[in-house]
Order: structure tokens, then sequence, then C-alpha cells
């Protein structure tokens, strides 16, 4: 069955880490069914040219740089609608979790948890007052717990703690109807992280993440998806 969408036509969708990969492909399949797209990136000069979209600097590691970010998308936009918190860093591969160094541990954890955090408690507070609001994060199978294997140590514990925050966040919103959050895993993509020999095109994800931030108001919320369809944690 496939998930219950509507138009995203006039909404204002915020999109971090934009300027390449799945971010800029899902940019680019908002910016075409008609949302209102900011690009949230940390350097906003490397960001291609795409008619129609704000381009504002963001760091999800920085919590003053969320704060600004956030304020100037509300103040400029009028409204935050979706959230999708795609930014995101791999420092380690294959180097096994007894070498991690505990600083690359912990950079990939502000940015790739504590950043996602930082946005949604910023931007969740609107969308409750409103009574509408779309949250996607950027997780992976690597965060899956039921498979969960070896390397990619720091990657892995963050996108599975990105799971268990949408969950929570996902309770607490039980009660706003119309605000949903949920997790995503774009599959082996194509990009400067997947590396050429991945099986999907960053187009491809970026329709599934598009889809999921444009969930109609009989969509779920708290669930973890890959190709349209929920899949175990």
């Amino acid at each position: 069955m496939s998930l219950p969408i509507e138009p995203a036509q006039g909404k204002v969708i915020i999109v971090t880490g934009a300027n390449r990969g799945i971010g800029l492909a899902t940019a680019q399949e908002l910016k075409g069914r008609g949302a209102k797209v900011v690009a949230g990136v940390r350097e906003p000069e490397r960001m291609p040219a795409l008619e129609g979209v704000a381009v504002y600097e963001l760091d999800t590691g920085d919590a003053g740089s969320c704060r600004a970010f956030v304020e100037r998308a509300g103040k400029e936009q009028g409204r935050i609608d979706g959230l999708i918190n795609n930014a995101g860093i791999l420092l380690d591969a294959n180097r096994p979790a007894l070498e991690l160094p505990e600083d690359d541990l912990r950079r990939t954890i502000e940015v790739n948890l504590i950043g996602p955090f930082r946005l949604c408690q910023l931007v969740l507070p609107g969308m409750i007052g409103r009574g509408y609001g779309r949250v996607v994060n950027m997780s992976s199978g690597l965060g899956a717990l039921h498979d969960m294997g070896g390397g990619y140590a720091s990657y892995r514990i963050a996108k599975a703690a990105l799971n268990a925050l949408t969950r929570v966040f996902a309770a607490e919103l039980a009660s706003e109807s119309n605000v949903k959050i949920n997790s995503i895993s774009p599959g082996w993509v194509r990009t400067d992280m997947g590396g050429a020999g991945a099986n999907r095109d960053p187009q491809e994800a970026a329709r599934e993440i598009a889809d999921l931030v444009s969930l109609a108001a009989n969509g779920p919320s708290g669930g973890f998806f890959y190709r349209g369809k929920p899949i175990a944690w």
C-alpha cells in the first residue's frame, strides 16, 4: 500500500545538507512539486543555483547556528511546514570500534543526532501551534538494530539513536494528530558518501523523502521507511 500523500504546493520545507547528493536532489524534487524550499547548508556559496530556493547558512553541529537558521526561516518565510534532517557526516567506514577515536564519535553524534534534535526542538512548537507539521529524519539501514553489524561504528550508533529520537518525539506528539515525524533509510545511494558503486540514484531516494514530508493527515507517524514501506528497526 502506498503512503497517503498530499500536494506540497506552497508548503515551506527545510532541507538540511541540501548542497549535494540526496539533499540537493530532494530540494529539486520538492521545488518541482511547488514547495517553498529552504536549503540549510554550511557554505551557501557552494549551493548550486536553484531558482526560488532560499539558501541559508546552517551548521547543524552548532547550537547558535541552528537557532539563527530557524529564526531566519520563520521570519522570512512566515512559517515552517516541513523539516528534512538530511545533513550528516561519515567519519569512519570499516575501522573497528576498538580503534575509533572518541573525537570522531563525538563529532558524528553532534552532527547526525544532536543537530536534528536541536532543529526538532526549534521547529516543532510552531508546528504544534499551527496544527500542522512534518519531520523526516534521514536515517540508514546501518542504524537498524535488528541486523546490526560491525564497521561504521560512530555512524551506526548515531543513526540508531536518531531512530530512537524519532520514536520518542512521535510518542510525545501522539495527541497532535497532524504533526508527524518519521525516519527514512534512503538505501545505498550514489553520492560522495555512498560512492560510485551504490545501487540507487539520489533522485529515487528524493522522491521517497518528498512523499514522506508530504504525508496526508491520515499518514503514519513514528515509523521507519524504505522505498515507501515500513521496515524493521
